[in-house]
């Protein structure tokens, strides 16, 4: 269970207790002594559910079914990223699970804006992104262990060298996502440079 998740059921049942006592404290009817407290606690544990937000972007804006559901997946893994991310002592490592995070914000906003490419970015989703997350979290709970030996050394080594790849594979994606905008400006500076050339 994660802690957002753990933190939102403490707050319903200390709400849920305090109104099983105030239900006590009033001598309210043993109905009442049941319900009251019960129905606290689910409404507590819905009003403080997480909203679900990947750079700019809610859930309820995502276009179309298709991106809420690959929403709700990144988003679990950017948070890993992110929050598994500053936990890390390693300066490198650290830095690269931050950039890996921007990156994936950015190519998820930009598919926001563009959700005809979503095909394109499917592999990224569901495997560079994943993997990108798996390993900064698999470091950061085996740093956290304070295990030291040479097999930790190489993991480190075997982790920056990796997210150094995926740093890559990020940056490519984007490249390809933005491949229509490139051409664009391609096409437009050419057709300024002729147009000037005429006119001189």
């Amino acid at each position: 269970m994660k802690k957002s998740e753990i933190l939102r059921v403490i707050k319903s049942l200390i709400g849920g207790l305090a109104a099983f006592a105030l239900m006590l404290f009033f001598l309210m009817p043993l109905p009442m002594i049941i319900l009251v407290p019960i129905a606290v606690y689910i409404g507590i544990y819905l009003i403080s559910k997480p909203e679900i937000k990947i750079g700019s972007i809610k859930l309820d804006e995502a276009n179309g079914e298709e991106m809420k559901a690959l929403m709700q997946d990144a988003y679990d893994d950017l948070e890993t990223l992110i929050l598994a991310g500053r936990k890390i002592e390693n300066q490198e490592i650290r830095q690269l699970a931050n950039d890996l995070y921007q990156s994936g914000i950015s190519i998820f906003e930009h598919l926001h804006k563009n959700p005809d490419k979503i095909n394109l970015a499917r592999r990224f989703f569901n495997y560079y992104l994943d993997t990108a997350a798996g390993l900064v979290d698999k470091y950061q709970k085996l740093s956290a262990s304070k295990v030291k030996g040479e097999s930790v050394k190489k993991a480190e080594i075997d982790v920056t060298n990796g997210l150094t790849v995926l740093t890559k594979a990020f940056d490519q994606q984007y490249e390809r996502l933005m491949q229509g905008e490139i051409m664009d400006i391609t096409t437009d500076v050419k057709v300024l440079e002729q147009t000037f050339r005429m006119g001189e």
